[in-house]
C-alpha cells in the first residue's frame, strides 16, 4: 500500500489483513495459481472494498451478496429494483446477513475454543505460557433475531494491561480491534486480554450493559477473539527427560508424559513429536500405550495415543540406530529440538470462561431457539525441550 499523505497505520494495516481474509473466503484456497487464474475478479474485489483511499466493503457476508464467488446473474444488474435492494441492503444496519431466513427448527450452536502455547524446559519448568480462545458460533435462525450472549469473565482496560512475553504472539488483527473495557461480569478472577469482536457486535452495548449483543450472519461465524495472561496448569507434561548418546551410530531417548489435569477430563486426539537426527536408520520403542513409529518424511518419531486421562502418566523408551556418516566433514551436532504434543479435551476450559446467559429473540416469528455449547481445550505452540 502506497499514500501520498500521512495516514493511519494501524487502519492500513486492518484493511490490508481484512482484504486477505476477504479473498481467502472468497476463493477458499488462495495459492499462486488462484492468483494467476483469478487476476480480473481480484482487481473487481480490490476495487470495490477501497474507494479514493477509503475502506468501503469488507465483510465477507456482506461482498459475497454483492458480488457471489458464482457471479451475478444480468437481469439482477439490469434490474433497476433489485439493483436498488443490494445497495440499500449494503448501506443497512445489518448488511452482513440476508433477509427472509426461515428454517423449520432454529438452532444456535455456539463453540468455546481455547488454545494452549506452552514451552517447557528439560526439567518440566514452566518457561513460557499463552492462552488463546475464540466463540465461533453456528446458526440457523429464522428472520433477523437478536441474540445476547454474557460471559463469567472480565476483560482488561487498556490502562491496566502489562508487556507480556510471549513466542506465539495475537495478530495485528486483534491488537487493532481491541476494545477496552471494564468488568464484563461479576468474576474479576477470569481476566481477557486483546477481545475482538465480529463486526455484527454492536459495541456499545458492550461498552454500556457489558453484555455482547448481535445480529449474527447465517451459518458460522467467529463472534469473539481473547487471549489470557493468567496462570494456567499445563494440561500435559514431559517429565524426567533423559537423552543418552553412546556412540555415533546408537542414541536413547526417555521420558514421561504426565496429564496433571482431574480425573473426569479425557484428552483424545494425543500426538507427540520426537525429534531424531536426520541420519536416523531404524527405530526400537517400548511405550505402555498407544503406538509409537519412525516417520522419515517429519524426520521424528510419533508416539500417537487414543486417549489419556487425568492423574495418569505414561513412560516412552526409545533406542534410536543412526546411520555412521562416511564423510567426516558431513558430520553436525544434533541440535535436539523441541518435543511438540498435540492434544484435544472436550468439555475443559482452561481459562475458566463460562456462558453465563444466551438468548435469542425475533420480533416476527416468536420462536423458541434450541442452544448448543460446547467447551473445548487444543494445543497450540505446545513444546518441551531435551
Amino acid at each position: 500500500m502506497v499514500s501520498n499523505n500521512n495516514v493511519n497505520c494501524l487502519a492500513s494495516i486492518q484493511y490490508g489483513i481484512r482484504l486477505v481474509q476477504l479473498i481467502a473466503n472468497y476463493f477458499k484456497v488462495v495459492d499462486e495459481d488462484v492468483v494467476k487464474e483469478n487476476f480480473v475478479t481480484l482487481q473487481a474485489i480490490i476495487d470495490e472494498t477501497i474507494d479514493f483511499g477509503y475502506p468501503q466493503l469488507t465483510c465477507a457476508e456482506a461482498f459475497n451478496e454483492f458480488l457471489p464467488p458464482e457471479g451475478l446473474d444480468a437481469g439482477v444488474v439490469k434490474n433497476v429494483t433489485q439493483a436498488t435492494g443490494i445497495a440499500k441492503k449494503l448501506t443497512g444496519p445489518d448488511p452482513w446477513r440476508k433477509e427472509g431466513l426461515v428454517y423449520r427448527v432454529s438452532e444456535l450452536f455456539v463453540d468455546v475454543v481455547e488454545e494452549i502455547n506452552l514451552l517447557m524446559s528439560s526439567t518440566g519448568e514452566v518457561l513460557q505460557r499463552e492462552v488463546g480462545g475464540r466463540i465461533v458460533m453456528n446458526n440457523f435462525l429464522s428472520g433477523m433475531p437478536r441474540c445476547t450472549l454474557s460471559l463469567n469473565a472480565r476483560a482488561i482496560p487498556e490502562k491496566e494491561s502489562r508487556p507480556l512475553t510471549t513466542f506465539n504472539t495475537e495478530s495485528i488483527e486483534n491488537a487493532a480491534l481491541a476494545v477496552p473495557s471494564t468488568n464484563l461480569s461479576i468474576d474479576p478472577t477470569i481476566q481477557l486480554d486483546d477481545v475482538s469482536f465480529h463486526s455484527c457486535v454492536r459495541l456499545n452495548k458492550f461498552g454500556e450493559e457489558q453484555k455482547i449483543e448481535f445480529t449474527p450472519p447465517d451459518g458460522e461465524m467467529t463472534l469473539m477473539r481473547y487471549r489470557s495472561r493468567m496462570t494456567v496448569e499445563p494440561p500435559l507434561l514431559i517429565q524426567e527427560v533423559k537423552v543418552e548418546e553412546f556412540s555415533k551410530t546408537r542414541v536413547s531417548i526417555q521420558f514421561v508424559l504426565v496429564c496433571q489435569s482431574d480425573s473426569h477430563y479425557n484428552y483424545t486426539e494425543i500426538v507427540v513429536r520426537v525429534p531424531c537426527p536426520d541420519n536416523t536408520g531404524a527405530l526400537k520403542s517400548k511405550v505402555t500405550h498407544g503406538k509409537a513409529k519412525y516417520d522419515a518424511h517429519e524426520g521424528a518419531i510419533l508416539w500417537t495415543l487414543p486417549s489419556v486421562t487425568g492423574g495418569q502418566s505414561y513412560p516412552f523408551n526409545a533406542e534410536l540406530r543412526l546411520i555412521a556418516l562416511t564423510d567426516g566433514s558431513s558430520e553436525t551436532v544434533w541440535s535436539r529440538p523441541p518435543i511438540g504434543i498435540q492434544f484435544k479435551c472436550v468439555s475443559q476450559s482452561l481459562t475458566g470462561l463460562r456462558i453465563n446467559e444466551l438468548q435469542v429473540e425475533e420480533p416476527v416469528f416468536l420462536y423458541s431457539a434450541n442452544k448448543w455449547i460446547r467447551y473445548t481445550t487444543q494445543a497450540g505452540e505446545y513444546k518441551c525441550r531435551i
